[in-house]
């Protein structure tokens, strides 16, 4: 039901496939009954009546694509579905008399309305419903996979990060050694040059691959059919024919004919699912074809035997048939498109991880070396500076071995970094998905210092960033996210607070994957109107202080 309130309301309940709906149902389900009238002459008054409407509809597709309101889009569907199907036999009587062709009799106005509702709100709202799935499908699928091909490259991407890492160092390492002129104001510009450079090192971008990775090749095996759940197509079925019944046959002969379309339809879809085919797959789905058919020939001899005159009689044939298919489609459909987003999404976790490890090294050297640079360096010009402000050519030599000796110390604290996730990890996860999201993130100092102290608290708030944002990807309303890391405090101490915010609603008694990493890190799912929060306090393994000072100085109040 929320799936078609979303469809309703979403200005694309019309599409191309609701016209092929308009003309296929016309045609077979709601062509004219007078008996004098030949097939041709049924088809034409039906290809001649599905034209007018599909007019109609093509009108309701400007109006509900001309405005932003979602209440004011389904108040337009539904009204129009409503007034069209109510007049759509007069339509039909009008476009028959026009061509000179018998129209029935007056008297079942009611009736004829009732079945016309009916059967086109079953029809146009599952063909808007298919099709909403299957664009919505698409979309998502295509982003989980330009995501997860992006992440692909993560090998490349390390080993290209890697390389100009060592390229970057090297050449602050050669600006350390160059020789220097015997002036305190060089010396000067050299420190203030190893200080841009400090400060450049850390911020060093990821490389993206020269050569796109192509996604290797893989096979997957057909997905199997999934058939409706036992007695949805007869209850369908039942429901969309019952009017025509009424206004057709006696009473008693609709209590009989429900009754009998109950029974033949419930044992056409029960019977795959007994004895030795209810283990095989296939042979379930081959045993499902041949009895929905069979139960479809069973109706139309029933109507027959009722006297519904031809080829009206035979519009069970087709219908229940098709019916079952359509229903079977669905349910494959969806069951397909859950497969193909969990495999793309553990791709995706999976691949976050690696491209994290991959350039963790690497972004943990950059750090170490600026450190260098910006407290040994740096600091020793300075001091040179200010020791010998009229150097003599000697002064000027016994720097360069104090330098050369310093350049050393940053390719080797390059080489042999300490080891760490940290907030650069979530910077770079940020990164990745902004091909995809348009993505607001909001690291306070604090949340930063914390994550850089801690290996294993930055590896988790990693986790629960990649899963908010893709929970973000496969549903949010519009493709955005809010990220934030803060400080907060607790009753059981300060923890990181770890916040992904995309705009939605939360289904009801939607939850957290039992088997969900971040469910066990405390993870939890919030909404309010129109936003889903993934919240998670994250426990430091370090102790965290919280600093007492705003971000202008001022100091704050003890609690």
């Amino acid at each position: 039901m929320r799936g078609l309130v979303g469809v309703v309301t979403s200005g694309r309940f019309v599409t191309r496939y609701t016209f092929v709906a308009i003309l296929l149902v016309s045609v077979v389900v709601l062509a004219p009954t007078p008996a004098p009238l030949h097939p041709g002459q049924r088809l034409v008054v039906s290809i001649a009546t599905a034209g007018l409407s599909a007019l109609v509809w093509a009108v309701v597709a400007v109006a509900e694509r001309a405005t932003t309101r979602p209440a004011v889009r389904g108040a337009i569907v539904l009204i129009a579905l409503l007034a069209w199907a109510v007049s759509r036999p007069s339509m039909q009587d009008a476009v028959s008399l026009a061509l000179g062709l018998p129209a029935p009799p007056p008297g079942a106005e009611v009736l004829r309305a009732a079945t016309n509702v009916l059967v086109w709100a079953i029809a146009l709202a599952g063909t808007a419903v298919l099709v909403d799935a299957a664009r919505t499908a698409r979309s998502t699928n295509a982003l989980l996979r330009s995501v997860r091909d992006d992440l692909r490259a993560s090998a490349e991407r390390a080993r290209l990060f890697a390389a100009d890492a060592a390229a970057a160092v090297q050449a602050a390492a050669a600006l350390v050694r160059a020789p220097i002129e015997a002036d305190a104001d060089a010396v000067r510009a050299r420190a203030a040059a190893v200080r841009a450079r400090a400060h450049d090192l850390p911020a060093l971008p990821l490389a993206k691959p020269r050569v796109p990775v192509a996604a290797p090749a893989s096979r997957r095996a057909p997905m199997l059919p999934r058939l409706p759940a036992p007695g949805t197509v007869s209850a369908t079925y039942a429901l969309a024919v019952l009017p025509f019944a009424v206004r057709t046959v006696d009473a008693a002969a609709v209590a009989t004919g429900i009754a009998l379309t109950l029974l033949v339809g419930s044992a056409a879809e029960a019977l795959p699912r007994l004895g030795r085919a209810r283990q095989s797959p296939r042979r379930r789905t081959r045993r499902y074809a041949w009895s929905v058919v069979l139960a479809g020939l069973s109706l139309t001899a029933l109507a027959s035997a009722q006297g519904v005159t031809w080829p009206t009689a035979a519009v069970p044939a087709l219908a229940f048939p098709s019916l079952a298919w359509a229903m079977t489609r669905w349910r494959t459909g969806a069951r397909a498109v859950a497969v193909e987003r969990r495999r793309l999404s553990t791709a995706i976790t999976t691949l976050t991880r690696l491209d994290d490890r991959g350039t963790r090294g690497s972004r943990a050297g950059l750090r170490a070396a600026a450190e260098v640079l910006h407290r040994d360096v740096q600091s020793a010009l300075v001091l040179w500076a200010l020791r010998h402000p009229d150097p003599r050519p000697s002064d000027t030599a016994a720097l360069s071995p104090v330098l050369a000796s310093l350049a050393d110390d940053v390719e080797r604290a390059f080489a042999a970094p300490p080891t760490a996730a940290d907030a650069p990890a979530l910077d770079a996860l940020v990164a990745t998905w902004g091909h995809a999201l348009r993505i607001d993130t909001r690291f306070d100092a604090e949340a930063r210092a914390v994550l850089d102290a801690d290996a294993a608290l930055a590896g988790e708030a990693v986790e629960v960033v990649a899963e908010g944002l893709l929970n973000a990807a496969k549903h949010a309303r519009r493709r955005e996210a809010v990220v934030t890391a803060r400080v907060v405090r607790t009753g059981g101490g300060p923890r990181l607070r770890v916040e992904v915010e995309t705009p939605g609603t939360l289904a009801p008694g939607a939850t957290l994957r039992r088997d969900a990493r971040v469910g066990r890190l405390g993870g939890r799912l919030m909404a309010d109107a129109d936003t889903v929060r993934l919240i998670a306090d994250l426990t430091p393994g370090a102790p965290i202080v919280v600093s007492t000072e705003h971000r202008d100085g001022t100091r704050m109040p003890r609690a």
